[in-house]
């Protein structure tokens, strides 16, 4: 059964979670998501460069996946247009 969990981040709770990730899990991916048509990438985007790129709205979104106690995480973290805060989308696998 997968666990799901939403919530809205202002920046500073976005700040937030890339620090904990970066602190207290290990980091099995970063994706981003430019645009709309276009598929997301990974390979060499760290988490300082996705997280500088969201807090821009440079990229629509970005993808963490990393290992937490055990279990393999995935949030997903969409820039939502308008305002300030985006939102996270958690899954565990």
């Amino acid at each position: 059964m997968l666990e799901l969990e939403t919530a809205e981040l202002d920046a500073t709770a976005l700040s937030q979670l890339f620090a904990d990730v970066a602190a207290h899990t290990e980091l099995v991916a970063v994706l981003v998501k430019g645009a709309a048509e276009s598929l997301a990438e990974g390979g060499s985007v760290t988490l300082d460069d996705a997280l500088a790129r969201l807090q821009r709205r440079a990229v629509r979104g970005v993808q963490l996946r990393y290992r937490y106690q055990g279990r393999e995480w995935w949030d997903t973290l969409v820039a939502l247009p308008g305002v300030d805060t985006v939102r996270v989308v958690r899954v565990a696998h």
